[in-house]
């Protein structure tokens, strides 16, 4: 499939929205996700049932730099947008946000995902990964409101 084709297929409002700042990656985010997980050597969980919430796709607990806090907090969202601005993953000129089966995974302006962070994590309905463009920041979305991260976002 062209790209052409791909932008013209693309239904995700959020993506819709961007479409002109953002770079596709790759045309199935769930393959490519899965890839990217195995080329990282990222630990991953033993079994996965798909009904929990809090589930990752990371076993977190296996990685050398583990931070996580609940960000779901009616009236902290320009709080966390000053963390982010404040956190590793600002130094980024871009990230790289996957999204559910048979979506894109695109290429963001840190600058775009931070004006609307919220906006992006929920077009991934509450569950993502986000990698600094050189892979080595990583972030992920459980569906139970949590970020999960090698990076510290939310200040001691």
């Amino acid at each position: 499939m062209s790209l052409q084709e791909l932008k013209k297929n693309i239904k995700n409002w959020k993506l819709v929205e961007v479409l002109d700042e953002v770079t596709v990656v790759a045309e199935d985010s769930v393959v490519k996700s899965n890839e990217l997980l195995a080329e990282l050597k990222l630990p991953l969980p033993d079994s996965s049932v798909g009904i929990n919430r809090a589930e990752t796709n990371i076993d977190w607990n296996k990685m050398p730099k583990y931070h996580k806090f609940f960000f779901d907090l009616e009236g902290w969202e320009e709080r966390i947008k000053e963390w982010f601005e404040k956190s590793d993953l600002a130094m980024s000129q871009s990230i790289i946000i996957t999204y559910g089966w048979e979506e894109p995974m695109v290429k963001v302006p840190v600058k775009l995902f931070l004006e609307d962070w919220e906006g992006f994590i929920r077009s991934t309905i509450w569950e993502t990964i986000i990698f600094s463009e050189d892979y080595k920041l990583i972030l992920e979305v459980s569906r139970d409101y949590n970020f999960h991260s090698n990076f510290q976002i939310q200040p001691d």
